[in-house]
């Protein structure tokens, strides 16, 4: 399933394609939002989205400098 996403425009996106490995699922950018390929239930994004949804923005990356 794949969830849109409100602050990205991922539709013509240079990332649209892009695909982010972790240890139980992948997650591909397309142009209309974000898919994983892990097995959670797919009523709403996955930690795994929520995560590359963040490094986009910026903010992931930040957040554990400040915590460290």
């Amino acid at each position: 399933m794949i969830f849109s996403t409100s602050l990205i425009d991922t539709k013509g996106h240079w990332m649209v394609g892009t695909e982010w490995q972790y240890a139980k699922g992948i997650v591909t950018m397309h142009p209309e939002g974000f898919s994983c390929s892990c097995k959670k239930a797919p009523r709403k994004p996955c930690n795994h989205i929520r995560n590359v949804k963040l490094r986009i923005y910026g903010t992931f990356d930040q957040y554990y400098k400040d915590a460290a």
